[in-house]
């Protein structure tokens, strides 16, 4: 028999009470880790979730910022990612070359009545440029390397002709190339009415360069008015253009406004007197 002893009771009690505590079986164990691993792997998921958005918002804003960069202009309204070589693209121009530019119709009547010709310091004065078609706007470097076109020229309902080679202008400054002897042919470029906006003066030694810029303005302003129509009609879904070619337009659209001003010509001198009053 055994004897307890009064004293000793509390702590066997409390022993048994230890000891039987019930433990957790392998089937809870199991469950347990099922979800423990659960979770792990959802937390995992969750991250590589977050990874991949942060990783494609990133993505996008940096094509955002790209294509703002693009577009955008710097001081003086030039603009920033407009060279030359960014407006070839991959495809190319529809042409290139050095001309000699003159804005408006500076001869014989036209001239007389051209008020422009009173403020000389502040008209645009002839000189050597890079020329550059591509899309439906004739760019205006200053060179070949030029990192942004002095202003663009619309060609849409323009033609260019060529003139005899007694009315060419003999340039003041010298073409690249070009020798003492090198003859000029001189191109008007003349709206549907016409009227003369620029005239443009060729070397002639680049293998019929004058013929070219005259063949790509008519493809030009063509392409513009089939657009034109196509857009009147709702058709535009049915445009299908390059994206540098895009580009070149967005460009020229906003280097237009940069032109230098036309001069009055004697017909809107003309229309602003007043009629004579017969007796």
């Amino acid at each position: 028999m055994q004897i307890l002893i009064p004293e000793l009771l509390p702590k066997i009690m409390a022993d048994d009470t230890t000891t039987e505590k019930p433990q957790a079986t392998d089937q809870q164990a199991d469950n347990i880790g099922s979800s423990m691993k659960d979770d792990n792997s959802n937390i995992g998921a969750s991250k590589a979730s977050t990874g991949r958005r942060v990783s494609l918002t990133s993505s996008v804003r940096e094509s955002v910022r790209r294509m703002s960069a693009r577009f955008s202009f710097g001081r003086g309204g030039r603009q920033t990612d407009a060279s030359v070589e960014t407006l070839r693209g991959t495809s190319g121009s529809d042409f290139e070359g050095y001309a000699t530019v003159h804005r408006g119709d500076g001869d014989g009547l036209m001239n007389v009545f051209d008020i422009s010709n009173l403020f000389c310091c502040c008209k645009e004065k002839d000189g050597l440029y890079f020329l550059l078609i591509k899309g439906y706007h004739c760019f205006v470097f200053t060179n070949e390397e030029g990192k942004a076109p002095k202003y663009a020229i619309e060609l849409m309902n323009r033609k260019a002709t060529i003139q005899p080679s007694h009315d060419s202008i003999i340039p003041s400054i010298p073409h690249p190339g070009a020798a003492n002897d090198t003859t000029y042919t001189t191109i008007h470029l003349e709206t549907n009415l016409g009227d003369i906006e620029y005239k443009f003066t060729f070397a002639n030694m680049d293998d019929d360069l004058a013929s070219k810029f005259c063949n790509a303005v008519a493809v030009a302003s063509n392409m513009a008015s089939t657009e034109q129509v196509r857009k009147r009609l709702g058709h535009e879904g049915l445009l299908n253009k390059r994206s540098s070619v895009k580009f070149a337009q967005a460009i020229g659209a906003a280097k237009a406004k940069d032109q230098p001003d036309a001069p009055v010509g004697a017909g809107e001198v003309m229309a602003g007197m007043p009629s004579p009053v017969g007796y």
